[in-house]
């Protein structure tokens, strides 16, 4: 099977042009107020909307491989630029570097990431950072240049997984969820890892990498589970995945801060 390679759709973008005002707006409500409030509590817009822009305010925005830059140019940076405020794009390669580059306030936002991974990642690395907003998502998927179907994998197949640990427990609970393996039951499955596969009938060989790595990684490996954003960036048609995960509230990605902002 042949992926093809494309860009979003004029659909895709259109959803996007209708959901990310909302961003926009809790942007501009997090740049101007305190951000310890609950967000059902936070003032409503128009009452942060300034009469007159007395100055420019400029934005560093973090941003990886994946539909996020380009949705923040065509449907969240015209807003803001009415509000007084122009965007600098600073681009990653990687998950990491993102959310170090924003507790240094070298950025001051960053669009990559999903709950799961800011929180894992803040913990770890003992970091003071924040989610302010959900954003459209694109949901995990298993591909493959190799079959078609995922009824007719086979078995003795390599895999290539997201190799930071929330990814990867996620991309276990895919091929699960596609019936390929069974994970313990007994287990937090968020924290789930490859040793906590008791059945896999396809004798599936899994390799973890980093997750930009993973599309190029489908020519020496039989299938990949692929994290969405670094799916549309390498070219990938979503249509021709063989399977989709159906994205639960954790899995949303969202817009992050410094706690302290």
């Amino acid at each position: 099977m042949h992926l093809k390679h494309n860009r979003m759709n004029s659909r895709t973008l259109l959803k996007l042009k209708i959901a990310v005002p909302v961003v926009v707006l809790l942007i501009f409500v997090l740049l101007t107020a305190c951000s310890g409030n609950d967000l059902r509590n936070l003032p409503v817009v128009s009452d942060y909307m300034p009469d007159t822009i007395d100055e420019i305010k400029h934005l560093r925005v973090g941003v990886v491989s994946g539909p996020y830059r380009g949705m923040f140019e065509e449907a969240v940076l015209p807003s803001l630029e009415a509000m007084g405020y122009t965007a600098a794009f600073v681009y990653f390669s990687d998950y990491t570097s993102p959310n170090f580059a924003l507790a240094q306030n070298e950025i001051a936002l960053n669009i990559f990431q999903h709950y799961i991974y800011l929180n894992t990642f803040k913990f770890e690395n003992d970091l003071a950072l924040s989610a302010i907003m959900e954003i459209p998502t694109v949901s995990m998927r298993i591909f493959s240049d190799k079959f078609n179907n995922i009824g007719n994998i086979g078995t003795s197949i390599s895999a290539s997984i997201p190799g930071d640990p929330s990814n990867l427990a996620r991309a276990l609970r895919v091929l699960e969820s596609a019936n390929i393996l069974s994970l313990d039951p007994a287990i937090d499955k968020l924290r789930a890892t490859i040793n906590d596969v008791i059945a896999n009938p396809h004798n599936i060989r899994f390799t973890p990498i980093p997750a930009h790595e993973l599309v190029e990684s489908l020519k020496t490996f039989d299938m990949s589970v692929i994290n969405g954003n670094y799916a549309v960036s390498g070219g990938l048609s979503l249509s021709e995945a063989l399977f989709q995960e159906t994205l639960v509230a954790d899995y949303m990605n969202v817009i992050a801060v410094r706690t302290e902002d």
